[in-house]
């Protein structure tokens, strides 16, 4: 679990660049850039926004068109087609079956022990919660649901960095690891990250929000981390045997919940 952070900008460079797929990547990013806050930007608004002359972007533009992921709707402005709504289609139907497989067990924890527990996935370089049950208690954790936090804080996301392909992870950490305390550099050597996926679960304390404890567990599916289970709470009121108590609830859920995927 971690505080509210965004680093979507350095994604690309945190999880290494495919050499020689500079036009690709640009192109990539194009399409990235419609978003619900600019739906229908401008060719010099995609040219800042993916960081090309505008020459460049008509041709990217046209090429979209050409596929028909964009289109021109008047005054300069261009919007995603319909096309891409299969794509959205795909991203639902691969989450609502972990949601599905896990929604009941995400209640059945929150009632044990009165605490946030939320599931976690990997897009690139982040962890997104993608489906929480709230704590009655009035500790608010900032880890939203569709928000992306960093790889590098906190047990749920520490699940998903660890289970990440190799080049990835070092790439990542490479960009990551000069700017953090030694304390955090330990957590994450290969050493540390390598005994996450051996013993599938870990704890965070303090990590990022003071006084909060939490901990997550791997959910995988045909043999690979898939997601984490995670909860977290303030560390007044979870001595050591609540504690334990939480880890044992979390893990053998997050089996329950890997089993009912192998079942789908």
């Amino acid at each position: 679990m971690s505080a509210q952070r965004d680093n979507r900008g350095d994604s690309a460079s945190s999880v290494g660049r495919t050499q020689g797929a500079n036009s690709a990547r640009k192109l990539i990013m194009t399409v990235l850039s419609f978003t619900t806050q600019r739906p229908t930007p401008t060719i010099p608004e995609l040219a800042e926004a993916v960081g090309v002359p505008q020459s460049t972007m008509y041709r990217y533009a046209s090429l979209l068109r050409e596929t028909g992921l964009i289109e021109p709707i008047g005054d300069s402005r261009y919007r995603l087609t319909d096309a891409v709504v299969g794509l959205a289609a795909a991203a639902d139907a691969g989450r609502t079956s972990l949601i599905d497989a896990a929604g009941g067990h995400l209640a059945e924890l929150r009632d044990a022990f009165d605490e946030t527990v939320l599931l976690a996935r990997r897009g690139g370089a982040h962890a997104y919660c993608i489906a929480r049950e709230e704590s009655s208690h009035p500790v608010r954790l900032q880890f939203a649901v569709g928000q992306a936090m960093p790889l590098h804080s906190g047990s749920a996301a520490r699940i998903l960095l660890a289970a990440m392909p190799e080049r990835e992870r070092t790439n990542y950490l490479e960009h990551q690891v000069a700017s953090l305390s030694s304390g955090q550099q330990a957590l994450l050597s290969e050493t540390a990250l390598a005994r996450v996926r051996t013993d599938g679960w870990t704890q965070s304390r303090e990590e990022v929000d003071t006084g909060i404890w939490g901990c997550a567990a791997a959910i995988t599916q045909r043999g690979h981390v898939v997601a984490a289970l995670g909860t977290a709470g303030p560390l007044s009121r979870l001595d050591e045997d609540r504690r334990r108590h939480i880890i044992d609830l979390v893990r053998r859920h997050a089996a329950a919940i890997s089993t009912d995927l192998e079942d789908r």
